[in-house]
Formats: structure tokens, C-alpha cells, sequence
């Protein structure tokens, strides 16, 4: 596996199904900026396939090419566009100014490293249309979860309804039509928000650069009344929602390309610890699977307070629907059972 530490994205889309399939991977894996030839030569020398997370570094090419040499069959695997439109996330971490420039050299470098590969394996239908203007052989592969990996879901026995927002729902710009209901939960004395991401006070002090680039997010939440719990590690973050105890968890999103190429993950995660979402709904979005017995999907944006409501009065219907989504991500997105998705792909390109 090559640009993959098995965090973040990678944990679904590479670890889980490497563990699955019983499948030798290289550790540490070789990143762009840390790269020895020789040494990887001698890493892969059994290598069978080799899998690139996203490659969009030039440096990865030249790899590549030297790997399908070797007789290696290559696949790319990501589940997030670099296509540009009028925003796109990414642009928060280049806050030189030169975002576009960026975005467009690392979407040219996949669209060009994807000529070179045997198989590009993506999350969503909406990124296969997308890559399959590059590459004839794309297929996707969904994020799945491990529920020996989720311990069992805690319960909030406070007096208060605690509503979260995670990750990146949180900085994103997503929420931002939510605003002003986010700015009146957090004014409630009969619910409790919780923010899961960005970083606290201390970070914040420690890592000026990245305070810089969220300064807009962390003027607004560090002005309201809430409960935080900062980022933290991918192999401590099954544990840390948990811990939570969240009753509902909140995920706007807004309608654009970039959205429409995301995955379900937030609710699978949700879904492992038994948390009802209300999650934004548009065509070709992430979320539209959900049905009214394990959540709530919002396609009028005045509906938000209306649903959130409903949802923070009624104690029982928040639990059935947390039951209902776990049993409901158990039996569709179980890796044990969707592994094989994985084996049968990289098996197929070793006949050809």
C-alpha cells in the first residue's frame, strides 16, 4: 500500500480489508516525500498488486511505471474529488492563496496516474462516473466497518439532550445555513451541543497555522456554550463517539460536486453507536439510504428545527431509530461479509 497509514480514509478503504482478506501489507508505508526506490523494490518483491491511496503527487508515477515493470498490476483507490467548482474543502489548508493552483496540480496528477493503472477502485457511483473518463476498469468499493472494532453503545442518563456535530460537518462551511439554530441549541438549558473535531484551546495556542486556516470556525464555537472533544487519532476515534453519548448526531452538508462524491461513512459510524442522524438530503447525496425508521433526511432547510425537535422531545423514537440504523449498517456494511468484494477485484486482475 503506498500514501496509506491506515488513518483517516484509509482505515475503511485499506486496513479493514487487508486484515479481512489476511493480506501482507509493508509497514511503514512510503509516502511521496519519503520515498526509496530500492527500498520498496525489495518491500514488493512478492507483491502480487500494489495499492496507491490517492497518488496525487508526481513522484508517485515514476513508481509506478517502474512497479508495472516488475510485472505488479496497480490500483488507485479514493473516495474524495479534487475536481474544482466554486468551493472545495482543501482550499482551508492552502491558505497561501494559491488553493486552485493546488487542487487543479493534484487533480491533473490523478487523472494522469490513473491512465497508468490496472483497476481505480473509488466509494461512490458518482466518483466512478468521474474516474471512468480516465481509466476503462473502475469499480466501487463501499467503506464498511469492523463491529469487533465498536464496543458497546453508552447511554446519556442526563437531563439533557446532548446533539452532536462531528468532524467535518463541523468545519467544512456545511453547516452554515444551520447557524443560527447551532447558535440557539447551544443557548438551551434542556440540551447540550457537542462539538467532535477541531482542535481545543490548547491546540489551538500550539498550532497557529492551522488555527489561522479555521480561524472563521473557531470564532464562532469558541463563543458558544458547548461541549468539545478535540481531534484525536483514527485508532482512538471509534471510542471517543462512543464516549460521547451523543442522543442524536446532526450532519448538514451542502449541495455541491464535492458532497455528492462523499461517502456514508458518518452514518455508518454514527450507526455503530446506535446515534440517529439528521442528515442533509439532495440528489446523488450520501445519505439518501436512510429511511424515516433510522433517521431523519432534510431536503427544505426549513424543516431543521422542526425535525430536531421532534427528535429531542421523543426518547424512544431516538433509541428505536439507533437500533434500527445498527442492525440496518450490520447487515449492508459489515466487512466480514463484504470483503471478499475486495479479493475478488485484485483476483481478477491477476488472470488477466
Amino acid at each position: 500500500m503506498i500514501n496509506s497509514n491506515y488513518d483517516g480514509c484509509c482505515y475503511p478503504r485499506i486496513y479493514l480489508p487487508c486484515v479481512y482478506n489476511g493480506y501482507w501489507t509493508d509497514k511503514p508505508t512510503p509516502r511521496a516525500d519519503r520515498i526509496d526506490i530500492e527500498e520498496i523494490k525489495k518491500q514488493l518483491d512478492n507483491a502480487d498488486v500494489v495499492v496507491f491511496h490517492r497518488a496525487e503527487e508526481q513522484t508517485y508515477h515514476d513508481l509506478a511505471k517502474l512497479l508495472k515493470k516488475m510485472g505488479k498490476k496497480i490500483v488507485m483507490d479514493n473516495d474524495d474529488t479534487f475536481m474544482l467548482e466554486d468551493f472545495h474543502p482543501l482550499a482551508q489548508f492552502t491558505p497561501d492563496g494559491k488553493f486552485q493552483e493546488n487542487l487543479q496540480r493534484r487533480q491533473d496528477n490523478i487523472n494522469e496516474f490513473m491512465k497508468i493503472c490496472d483497476l481505480v477502485t473509488c466509494s461512490t457511483e458518482t466518483l466512478k462516473k468521474e474516474y471512468s473518463e480516465h481509466n476503462d476498469n473502475v469499480i466501487v468499493l463501499p467503506n464498511c466497518v469492523d463491529p469487533e472494532d465498536w464496543d458497546k453503545p453508552l447511554r446519556n442518563d442526563g437531563d439533557k439532550v446532548r446533539i452532536g456535530i462531528v468532524g467535518s460537518a463541523a468545519l467544512e462551511y456545511d453547516y452554515l445555513h444551520i447557524k443560527p439554530l447551532i447558535k440557539e441549541l447551544s443557548e438551551r438549558d434542556d440540551v447540550e451541543l457537542v462539538l467532535f473535531g477541531l482542535g481545543d484551546l490548547k491546540h489551538q495556542k500550539e498550532n497557529p497555522k492551522v488555527t489561522k486556516v479555521f480561524k472563521d470556525e473557531y470564532e464562532f464555537w469558541n463563543n458558544i456554550k458547548m461541549t468539545q472533544f478535540p481531534w484525536c487519532k483514527r485508532a482512538d476515534y471509534n471510542k471517543v463517539l462512543n464516549e460521547a453519548r451523543l442522543d442524536i448526531m446532526l450532519i448538514p452538508r451542502r449541495d455541491n460536486y464535492f458532497n455528492r462524491c462523499k461517502s456514508n461513512i458518518k452514518f455508518l459510524e454514527a450507526s455503530m453507536c446506535e446515534i440517529p442522524v439528521i442528515a442533509q438530503s439532495f440528489e446523488s447525496g450520501p445519505y439518501e439510504e436512510i429511511t424515516d425508521d433510522m433517521g431523519v433526511l432534510i431536503k427544505d432547510n426549513s424543516k431543521w428545527k422542526e425535525e430536531l425537535e421532534r427528535l429531542i422531545k421523543d426518547k424512544d423514537l431516538r433509541r428505536s431509530m439507533g437500533k434500527k440504523a445498527k442492525e440496518y449498517v450490520i447487515k449492508n456494511y459489515n466487512i466480514e461479509d463484504k470483503a471478499h468484494l475486495w479479493a475478488d477485484a485484485y483476483n481478477k486482475l491477476c488472470e488477466l
